[in-house]
């Protein structure tokens, strides 16, 4: 749905600008103002979905339950129906990313980044498990922090 929105305001900022163009008049201001206006809304709509996209993956291939007494995660995945048991002596480092927007529109975009031993990376999305919850079974595992308006999995 936010994808067809900045569509149609990307559509609208173009149509706009193409009739700013033809207009010859000295204060044109407003005019431009407005533009940067529908473009910047058309950004934010499209820029949130492709990130969701991306969330859809790591969300689609496993499952995340949370052992509160013993300090675990227990990962499921959902393709090869292994299970996989992420404790402390597993964990390198942990970085949280908040979404510090608080309305529908990207206040789901924030995860968790889980660097392992081995070296690889596990990515727990909020729509999965809160970041505070993580933080909360693994805080001396946090080396870093970010509360951005949307963030990408990186």
């Amino acid at each position: 749905m936010t994808l067809g929105t900045g569509i149609l305001f990307l559509i609208l900022s173009v149509f706009l600008t193409m009739k700013i163009i033809r207009i010859t008049s000295e204060n044109l201001t407003l005019a431009y103002i407005s533009l940067l206006i529908f473009y910047l809304v058309s950004y934010l709509f499209i820029a949130t979905s492709l990130i969701r996209f991306t969330y859809r993956k790591p969300e689609k291939e496993i499952t995340v339950l949370i052992n509160k007494g013993g300090k675990k995660l227990t990962l499921k995945h959902i393709s090869s129906g292994k299970t996989e048991v992420i404790n402390n002596d597993l964990i390198k480092a942990i970085e949280l990313y908040y979404s510090w927007n608080t309305n529908p529109f990207s206040s789901d975009l924030g995860y968790s980044k889980i660097k392992l031993k081995n070296n690889s990376n596990i990515f727990i999305t909020q729509n999965q498990v809160s970041q505070s919850e993580i933080k909360g079974l693994f805080r001396n595992k946090v080396i870093k922090e970010k509360s951005r308006f949307m963030n990408r999995l990186k």
